[in-house]
């Protein structure tokens, strides 16, 4: 915790300087900043660690990267201006509109350039303590340096007249009501960036739409939901031809899957907040997505034989499995690493992605929300470890089986349960048991040894998938150790021998008429 909150403010640092510090420094100072670009990378991609500051670094980490990669740049238009808007809202569409320009150059500076525009409008939207629009003037007030160009949006009046001079609390009002508009379309700009081959660009427009799901969460995180399961959508938007219309969003499998990560630390930073969209994103992740498959044949078995092959010299090199050293340390790397991921299981990674958001959900939402969907969940990691042949969908699989453990200890050991009968702390068990649970529990053990992944060559394994296994494993056998699993079991058949006898419903119907009658 010390040393995150170290690089938080270190980052908080770097980011005053490349913001508010001199535009332009001397050749040593501008090396610097380039030099800690690979550092900040690693930062602005840290998803393995389920840490409360991970998502704040990350986000700062590629900010900076975009600031850094945006020094000193302008436009070649820089000498022919407008005039700025006189209202808030149309400062706030000049941004949006150079944003989009930028972000649509050939020179990635410029398109970091304009992720980072993109930021601070997002930022400007973010409510203060009093209630009321945070307006930045060094990023919103000043006038506009761009040549006059179509806009993204424009100001919606209501008719030809010319529009009458606002007082503060009503620009302010103006401003809040046309938030969820703004909030769609700067997501729809940074979705389609999130196809820009640079890093630093497409990791800024990660951040920046978990900086917009801020704003605006009821209108992004559906939308992001959405986008994810289909890939092709659409939203409304405003453009300059009219107040608002309807635009298509079509993203690849490749922006989807980075979408993925952006709805993942979205979840992140709500944390226990998440509860309102919830259910909703479970039920677009598990049931919003087809299963989009080719046929297998043979040069797609000879594909997965060459990943095997690769992915086992990535993690072993020239070591035996069996002389391999099992420390505590090594089974972590391997744990919070999946090896390298290739071209062809491109539409795997993206199921796994949307899995993976299911992972994130369990592991924040209260427990008996998660018991209503754990028949489905139980089933789904208990299938994908027995059938699927895919690496990224059985290592996610595995993740999930650990989370669902994770929830029932979760629910077993809060202190808020502890003067509560047992029925009410065991639900998750209760559920997971009733979902047959001991199927769950020996596909885990088959993918946790080598032999069972094993494939033409006993020496090849999926180190990823067994560490994650070994870990779902060692939750469970940590429930059993506290009896909760069995008597979850216990209390699952007494429920089911009541379901099951026609004199314990008849009571309950008579019951429920009473109550029905008295009320």
């Amino acid at each position: 915790d010390e040393l995150f909150s170290t690089t938080s403010i270190v980052l908080s640092l770097l980011i005053a300087l490349l913001e508010l510090g001199a535009e332009r420094r001397s050749g040593s100072d501008e090396s610097f900043f380039k030099s800690i670009f690979p550092s900040l990378h690693v930062l602005s991609e840290n998803k393995s660690l389920k840490l409360a500051m991970v998502p704040e670094l990350a986000e700062m980490a590629s900010h900076a990267m975009a600031l850094i990669a945006a020094r000193g740049e302008t436009t070649s238009t820089d000498e022919a201006k407008k005039m700025p808007s006189a209202t808030m809202v149309g400062r706030i569409i000049e941004k949006l509109s150079e944003a989009e320009h930028d972000l649509s150059s050939s020179q990635p500076p410029l398109r970091a350039k304009g992720v980072v525009s993109l930021r601070h409008i997002a930022r400007s939207l973010v409510n203060d303590e009093h209630g009321s629009i945070n307006r930045d003037s060094s990023r919103l007030d000043l006038p506009s340096d761009k040549i006059e160009r179509k806009a993204v949006i424009t100001v919606m009046h209501e008719s030809s007249a010319a529009p009458k001079t606002l007082s503060t609390k009503e620009e302010l009002s103006l401003v809040q009501s046309k938030v969820p508009l703004i909030s769609r379309t700067l997501a729809r700009v940074c979705l389609n960036a999130l196809a820009d081959p640079e890093s630093y660009v497409y990791l800024a427009s990660i951040q920046t739409l978990v900086a917009i799901s801020d704003v605006c969460p009821s209108e992004i995180m559906p939308l992001m939901g959405a986008a994810i399961a289909q890939g092709n959508l659409d939203i409304i938007v405003a453009t300059s031809d009219s107040a608002v219309t309807s635009a298509n969003l079509s993203l690849t499998p490749e922006q989807r899957i980075k979408a993925t990560e952006a709805l993942i630390f979205m979840i992140r930073r709500r944390g226990e907040g998440i509860f309102m969209y919830g259910p909703s994103l479970l039920d677009i992740m598990l049931f919003g997505t087809s299963r989009d498959r080719d046929g297998r044949d043979s040069k797609l078995c000879d594909e997965e034989s060459y990943i095997q092959s690769q992915t086992h010299s990535y993690f072993m090199g020239d070591r035996n499995i069996e002389a391999e050293d099992n420390s505590s340390d090594e089974q972590k790397i391997r744990l919070n690493t999946g090896g390298p991921v290739f071209s062809t299981e491109e539409i795997d990674v993206l199921r796994a992605g949307a899995i993976s958001v299911v992972c994130e959900l369990v592991s924040v939402l209260d427990p008996v929300t998660v018991a209503s969907y754990c028949h489905i969940l139980v089933g789904l990691a208990t299938d994908a470890l027995q059938l699927e042949v895919s690496r990224p969908v059985l290592r996610v699989a595995a993740c999930l089986a650990q989370e669902l453990y994770a929830c029932a200890m979760r629910e077993a050991t809060t202190q808020s349960g502890v003067n509560k009968e047992c029925t009410s702390t065991m639900t998750v068990a209760i559920e997971i048991v009733t979902a047959n649970e001991e199927g769950l529990y020996n596909a885990l053990k088959r993918c946790a040894s080598t032999d069972e992944l094993a494939i033409n060559d006993k020496s090849r394994v999926d180190p990823a998938t067994q560490s994650r296994s070994a870990e779902a494993i060692g939750i469970r056998l940590e429930l059993e150790a506290m009896g909760v699993l069995q008597a979850a079991a216990v209390i699952a058949q007494s429920l089911k021998q009541e379901l099951e006898d026609p004199n314990v419903q008849a009571v309950r119907r008579a019951l429920s008429k009473s109550a029905v009658n008295q009320s």
